[in-house]
């Protein structure tokens, strides 16, 4: 970190949402299997899971678990009013989610650089990381459901602002 990087750029909806706690957990884990995900989840039988599936053609509701198809609205208004998201060492949903006060799980994806950067710079917020799903990973799951929140996620810049500096480090470079 240094004074030229500036805080995650978060999308308007996000930015205009009141964040609610409806009690479920989203979860985005393109890199797994919905069975997978869906045998761990079972057992975790006081918690639901609406996991977006990039499988899924309906909603699909089994036991504690909804599957839903992967969309931008389903899976934006699902995180604004969860309890707790569980997803990729991505940027944009741990940014929106340690802005919203979410608990937030990571698993960044095998082999992808960025990700265990990104997993390693949420760790500083207090965001549980996991390397990949494993046997116990029902068991890490129940933990996290009863650590509290991380740090939530204070802007420190608008976007206008984060696209000037941008603009003006970039004529210094030239």
């Amino acid at each position: 970190y240094d004074k030229f990087v500036f805080n995650p750029i978060i999308k308007d909806d996000i930015l205009a949402a009141k964040p609610l706690d409806h009690g479920h957990i989203t979860v985005y884990l393109p890199q797994y299997a919905d069975d997978l995900l869906a045998g761990h989840f079972k057992k975790i039988k006081d918690a639901r899971f609406e996991v977006f599936s990039k499988t899924a053609k309906v909603v699909n509701t089994d036991g504690n678990i909804t599957f839903i198809p992967v969309s931008n609205k389903a899976f934006n208004d699902s995180m604004i009013g969860c309890h707790g998201i569980i997803t990729g060492g991505g940027f944009e949903t741990p940014a929106e989610a340690l802005y919203m006060g979410k608990k937030l799980l990571c698993i960044p994806i095998q082999g992808q650089y960025e990700q265990k950067c990104n997993a390693a710079a949420a760790k500083d917020f207090g965001v549980a990381v996991l390397e990949k799903i494993q046997d116990d990973f029902s068991q890490h799951v129940n933990h996290w459901l009863n650590t509290p929140a991380p740090q939530q996620l204070r802007l420190t810049h608008s976007t206008a602002q984060i696209v000037e500096g941008v603009i003006k480090i970039g004529r210094q470079l030239i």
